[in-house]
Parts: C-alpha cells; structure tokens; sequence
C-alpha cells in the first residue's frame, strides 16, 4: 500500500478570526496534542505528523498509507476544537494531497499563501512547527525531508526575488496601520503587551518610526525588561497595565495567552482619565487578548489582526511581480522532493522483487536438487548448481534494476513502480507468508 502526504487545515481566507482563534495552538498544546494523534495504542493512521499553527492558519501535515482513515482522523482533530456545530466547521476546512499538499506547504513557507505578501514571520514559524513535531518523535524522513524542502524553498524566494520587499510581515503592517490612524508616530505613546517574536518585531518598528516612548508589558516582568533592553523602551508587569493605558496613543496586544488581556472595564476606566484623547488598539494575537466590546467605547479606534487585510503597504506591487519567480523556486524545490521520494518508494520495490526471485530460485533449486538425489551429487555439484540459478537470476534482474533507478532518477519512476508491483505481484504480505510456507 502506497502512502500519502495529506493536509487538512483552515487560514485567513477560509474562516473569519473568531474562528482561527478557537483552533490554534500553543506551542504547550501543540507538543500534547502531537503524541496523541499519533499514538499507535488509539490505532491512528498517521504515520507522520506536524502542526503548523499561527495566527492566520492551523495546517495538520501528516503521512498515511489509509488516507480516508486519516483525513477522518483529521477531522475529529478539528471537531474537538470548534465550539460550534462540526457540519459548519466544514466550510472552512481545506484538504490538499501528495502533490498539492507539498505545493501548499511550499507556497506558505515563500509567503504567497499568508495576509501579507511575502511576510518572512512564516517561515520561521514553518520551522517552529517541525522542531516541536521532532522533539516529540512524530515526524520522520519525509516530512522531515519536506520541512527542509519548504524551508530552503522560502530562503531562496527571500534570497533570489523581490517577494520580501518592503520588509513585509504582520508586525510591520501592524505599525503601518498606526500610523494610518494616528499621523506622524513621533512623540506619541506606545504600549506593546507580550514579549513574543511578534510583539518584539513590534517593538522595534516602533522604535525605528521614532515612537516618543514604547512601554513593553508581560506577565513575566524579566521578559519584558530583556526586550526593553534593546530598543531603551519602558518594561511594566501586568499589574501596571491601567497607568500605562491612560498613557498610550497605540496598543498593541500579541500574547500567547488564550483569554482576554485587556477588558472593556479596564479600557473604560483608563479612557475617563484621557478627557477627549482617542486609543488606537490593534489587536494581532489569536486568540484574541483584547475584549471585543472595547470598540463601543467612546474614543476608542479597535483592530483585529483581520483588518491588515485592507492596508496596502507602498511595496505590494514590487512583491507581485515576484510572484512568477517565486513559484519557478517552488516547482524547483517540489520536484527536487519528488525525485528523492519516489526514489525512496523505488528501494522497497527493488529488495521485494530481488527478494521474490529469491524465493522462486531457492523453491526451484530444492526441488531440483530432491530430484537429482539418485546422483548421489557432491557439495561441490551441488554448489555449482546453486551459483548457475544464483547467476541466471542475478543477470535478469541486474538492467531492470538499473533501468528503474535511472528513470525514477528522471521522474518518471512512479508509473514503473506501480508497474512492476501489478505484474510481479509484489507485496510483502505475499513474500513472508511463501517463505513461512516454504519453512
């Protein structure tokens, strides 16, 4: 049975962000849930798998030889997590397999399939999704061999085109809608909650749009103090948030925490200490950390990390026009994984064909050799006998073996393979049971 490279998911363009927010994962969640999907004690499918999940996407990657199994496996993943009715959690899911599932992954990792064109934040997070499936034992040589393949795909996209003009990514585009709202970012009043990758990129486009000041707040106050370090930024814990409120021209929330940050009575408080001065809050974390209610506040402007859907930054067309280049690099890469994958579906086929010429030889030799027995034969005759049936099998088998591993080499070799399978009915099934047989 051959296996598949299958992928079942949802993004920023199949579901709207209370959505997304109810499926992703926490890197915590993401290395429990790992070990159960593919735990062999609840008979899963999954043969390999990784999770990539972001603010914009939950993409499950996984290798199956029972493909419906598996895509029902997948399903029942993303059931578990909605928090309505599983037939509407199926307009948002997407299914892609073999070689759309490595083109998907591939066109994510290069940054054509995220929010902002090019944003180089994926790729790290594509990176992050294999390191944590590989600490917990659920991935193995192709997909391992399909991270890389992504990986290198998005450094040479970065590397070779234009597609990262503009230095695009959600924490850019996140100040750039900043200073859409509020003019000029010179002299006003930032406030960062979260010291993750995110809100560290954050920070220092802040710093670089010379913000008047950038307060960092974090749960955990030495984070926070660690990035504030680097951009002379102002850090606070969590129990300084209404101050710091009162203060900000801009907040900017992207903590991993799973539940509301910032109330609407806090931001109700902080608001009647700020006479008529309007709060820009853009909210990038998903889940969402700032209560929805804040945007019927008086004087509040209030965005979720949907809403970088509709900036344009001035680099966007520059980055389209890489777009053709881009996806060459991905059919470069894709076919490159191919070449080697289907050259590694070609070693099994090899040793089961070998390996039932051998049965035959060693059947047919014994029966020969039972039916010399008046010949009263030699171990000398007999080992000549077995070296000719040895020779003859090994010749015939020697330019189809050849033959196979040069056109598997060209790309073509998967028609053979399936080829030779049907008419050597070759199948391990049928070479162990002859041999138990033949014992």
């Amino acid at each position: 049975m051959s296996q598949h490279i299958l992928m079942m998911g949802l993004n920023h363009t199949t579901a709207p962000v209370h959505v997304r927010e109810g499926m992703s994962c926490t890197r915590a969640e993401l290395a429990a849930t790992l070990p159960v999907l593919a735990s062999q004690d609840a008979d899963s499918p999954l043969i390999e798998l990784f999770i990539l999940s972001t603010c914009n996407r939950t993409e499950v990657y996984v290798v199956a030889d029972d493909a419906p199994r598996a895509l029902q496996c997948l399903r029942d993943f993303f059931y578990t997590r909605a928090e309505f009715l599983p037939s509407a959690l199926d307009d948002f899911l997407y299914t892609f397999a073999d070689q759309d599932a490595v083109d998907h992954l591939l066109s994510v990792a290069c940054g054509l399939d995220s929010m902002i064109l090019g944003e180089f934040e994926i790729q790290g997070q594509v990176r992050t999704a294999y390191e944590i499936a590989a600490r917990q034992k659920t991935i193995g040589a192709i997909l391992t061999t399909l991270c890389h393949a992504a990986l290198h795909a998005g450094k040479r996209a970065r590397a070779e085109t234009t597609i990262g003009a503009g230095a695009a990514s959600v924490a850019y585009a996140t100040v750039a809608l900043a200073r859409q709202q509020l003019g000029d970012l010179t002299g006003r009043c930032a406030l960062i909650i979260g010291a993750g990758e995110m809100a560290q990129r954050a920070a220092k486009n802040l710093a670089a749009n010379n913000a008047g000041a950038v307060i960092l707040a974090n749960r955990t106050y030495e984070h926070a103090l660690e990035l504030a370090s680097e951009i002379d930024a102002r850090a606070i814990g969590f129990d300084q948030l209404p101050d710091a409120l009162a203060q900000a021209d801009v907040v900017i929330s992207a903590t991993a925490a799973p539940h509301i940050v910032l109330s609407a009575n806090m931001v109700r408080a902080a608001m009647a200490t700020r006479a008529e001065r309007p709060l820009c809050l853009i909210d990038i974390a998903v889940p969402r950390n700032i209560d929805p209610q804040v945007a019927d506040i008086s004087n509040t402007r209030l965005f979720n990390i949907d809403a970088l859907k509709n900036l344009v930054d001035a680099n966007r067309a520059l980055r389209e026009q890489a777009v053709d280049q881009v996806r060459a690099i991905i059919a470069e890469q894709a076919d490159e994984f191919w070449q080697w994958h289907i050259a590694r579906r070609a070693v099994p086929v090899i040793a089961e064909l070998r390996e039932r010429a051998e049965n035959i030889r060693a059947a047919e030799l014994d029966k020969a050799l039972r039916r010399l027995g008046h010949l009263n034969l030699s171990e000398r005759d007999r080992n000549v006998i077995a070296a000719l049936s040895a020779g003859i099998v090994g010749k015939l088998l020697a330019a189809p073996t050849v033959h196979l591993k040069q056109v598997v080499l060209n790309g073509d070799g998967q028609v053979y393979l399936d080829t030779l399978r049907e008419l050597f009915e070759l199948d391990s099934h049928w070479t162990r049971t002859n041999a138990d047989e033949r014992r």
